[in-house]
C-alpha cells in the first residue's frame, strides 16, 4: 500500500513502474504459494520466511554500508529470484523440501530444544558491493530422546563456517557437552587434525538452545549434504556421541 509507505525501500518501489511490477508478482506469487500449504505448521514456516526475506531486503537493499543509493536493478534483480523461489513447484522448492524435512525429522523423538534457529540477509558479491545475494545461516537442532545434535553455520570473511554440537537435556535444560569445527569435510570423525572439545565454554562456536525454535525451516541449513545427514544419524543414535579418542 504505497499511501502507506515508510521505509525508504518502500518509496522507492512505490515511485518506481518497473520495481512496482515486480513487487506485484512476488506478492501474487506468495499467494499462490500459501494455497498450496498443505498444513497450518507449512503455511506458517511460508509466512515467517517471505517476512524474513523483506526484512533482510529492507535492511540490506535500502543502502550500501558506504551509504551509496542500492542500483534499482539490483533491487529487481533480487525480486525477481525471490519471486522465482516462491514460484518453484519442483521438488526444490518450499513446500517440497519442508516435506522432505519433516520426513526426515520423522526418525527421531522431537521435542523440546529441536527446531530451526535461521538468519538470512543480502551480503555483496564482491568488495565492490556491486550485487548482492540472499543467504541463509544458522543452526539446526535435532532431538532424540536425550540427546540434542546441531549444525551451525556462519557467514564471516566471505566464507561459511560449520560447527557441530552435541548437548544432552535434562528435564528442562540443555548443556552442551561437546564441540567440534572441523572444516575438512570429515565431521570431526576421524581426522588427526580436529579432536572434540568436550565440556565447551562459553568462548566456543556455541550455538543458542532455546525451546521455542520453529520445527520446520528449510532456508538454513537444509537440504542437508550426504555427509551431514550421516552425521546426525550418527550422533543420534549412537549408544555415546562423541567417539571416544
Amino acid at each position: 500500500d504505497c499511501t502507506k509507505a515508510s521505509d525508504p525501500i518502500d518509496k522507492k518501489i512505490c515511485g518506481n513502474a518497473g520495481l512496482k511490477a515486480a513487487d506485484t508478482a512476488m506478492g501474487q506469487a506468495y499467494a499462490a504459494l500459501l494455497k498450496t500449504a498443505p498444513d497450518p505448521e507449512v503455511r506458517a514456516m511460508l509466512v515467517n520466511s517471505q517476512r524474513r526475506w523483506i526484512a533482510a531486503r529492507n535492511e540490506g537493499l535500502g543502502g550500501g554500508s558506504d551509504g551509496a543509493a542500492i542500483p534499482v536493478s539490483e533491487i529487481r534483480r533480487a525480486m525477481a529470484t525471490r519471486t522465482a523461489r516462491l514460484s518453484d513447484r519442483s521438488d526444490k522448492g518450499l513446500v517440497a523440501q519442508a516435506q522432505g524435512q519433516r520426513s526426515f525429522l520423522a526418525k527421531y523423538t522431537g521435542g523440546a530444544f529441536a527446531g530451526f534457529d535461521t538468519r538470512c540477509e543480502f551480503i555483496p558479491n564482491d568488495k565492490d558491493q556491486s550485487s548482492y545475494a540472499y543467504q541463509c545461516y544458522g543452526a539446526m537442532h535435532v532431538r532424540n530422546k536425550d540427546r540434542l545434535c546441531s549444525l551451525s553455520t556462519e557467514w564471516a570473511t566471505w566464507s561459511l563456517y560449520e560447527y557441530y554440537t552435541v548437548s544432552t537435556i535434562e528435564g528442562d535444560q540443555a548443556k552442551a557437552s561437546a564441540v567440534c569445527d572441523d572444516q575438512s569435510g570429515d565431521i570431526c570423525g576421524n581426522s588427526q587434525k580436529t579432536s572434540w572439545t568436550r565440556d565447551p565454554g562459553a568462548d566456543q562456536h556455541l550455538p543458542a538452545l532455546k525451546t521455542d525454535f520453529p520445527k520446520l525451516d528449510v532456508e538454513g541449513a537444509w537440504p542437508l549434504e550426504e555427509s551431514d545427514a550421516t552425521w546426525f544419524e550418527q550422533c543420534l543414535t549412537s549408544p555415546t556421541y562423541p567417539p571416544v579418542q
